[in-house]
């Protein structure tokens, strides 16, 4: 059996240690008068139970620990475990360290534009054979030539709105399309899903894969080192062009 006086003490361990009041503080702060604590403190009279349930109710102090000593000081509430609603200025925070890391993974794999392709302008026209090319050299007699090629009229379907860009990174090797590439990207040209593009994403340009992805578009990298990138409302996103050639050094 708890005596009175081992009540005592521990409320006075409460008072000191946790609530960290005087005397005439905590008598203040609940009620009563200073003797009355005093009383309390060296066992000759009880606590009573409605100021256990008010320490319990309003400072957490466990009413079963100071009948027994049993336990814990203290009583986990439910508001100490249920999660915080986030504050705008905390979501804004997440939002922007997510954007961070977005632009720092673009900018490290971010292509460069090399020249605009300009109209009007027509390379030296090249001849195309008409036979079959084994692993030797064939001789080019007159009589296997197709006919002559222009480059620029082979891979540019708009010129005036079509740029070369050269590639950085890694992050589309499995599309064939390596560091160091050169891409003809078509800006006149209406992406579609499924299509490479160039995207412009919080100012930095990346190479990836256009997709939808449950009707929201997504940028998806030829490297599963790299995560996808989910379009939202809310992200500086436009598409640049359409990649319509890869050049490769060999």
């Amino acid at each position: 059996m708890q005596t009175k006086a081992q009540l005592g003490a521990r409320h006075r361990q409460i008072r000191e240690s946790i609530l960290r009041l005087s005397v005439a503080d905590y008598a203040t702060t609940i009620g009563v008068k200073v003797p009355t604590v005093y009383s309390w403190e060296s066992g000759r009279t009880g606590v009573p139970q409605e100021i256990l349930a008010l320490l319990e109710r309003q400072y957490g102090v466990s009413s079963g620990w100071l009948l027994t000593g049993v336990g814990s000081p203290t009583v986990v509430r439910e508001s100490d475990t249920t999660p915080r609603p986030k504050s705008a200025l905390e979501r804004l925070e997440e939002q922007i360290q997510a954007m961070k890391s977005v632009i720092a993974e673009l900018r490290a794999q971010a292509p460069l534009v090399v020249a605009p392709a300009l109209p009007g302008r027509s390379g030296p026209r090249i001849p195309m054979l008409s036979i079959g090319v084994s692993a030797g050299l064939p001789a080019a007699a007159d009589d296997t030539i197709e006919r002559e090629i222009d480059l620029a009229d082979m891979l540019l379907e708009h010129p005036e709105s079509t740029y070369f860009i050269r590639v950085v990174g890694d992050s589309m090797t499995d599309a064939g399309i390596s560091d160091g590439d050169t891409l003809i990207v078509d800006c006149a040209i209406q992406p579609r899903s499924g299509q490479i593009v160039i995207a412009k994403v919080y100012g930095e340009l990346t190479v990836k894969r256009y997709i939808k992805v449950d009707g929201r578009p997504v940028l998806r990298a030829e490297n599963r080192r790299y995560k996808d990138i989910a379009i939202t409302a809310d992200m500086d996103f436009t598409i640049v062009g359409v990649v319509r050639s890869c050049i490769k050094k060999l």
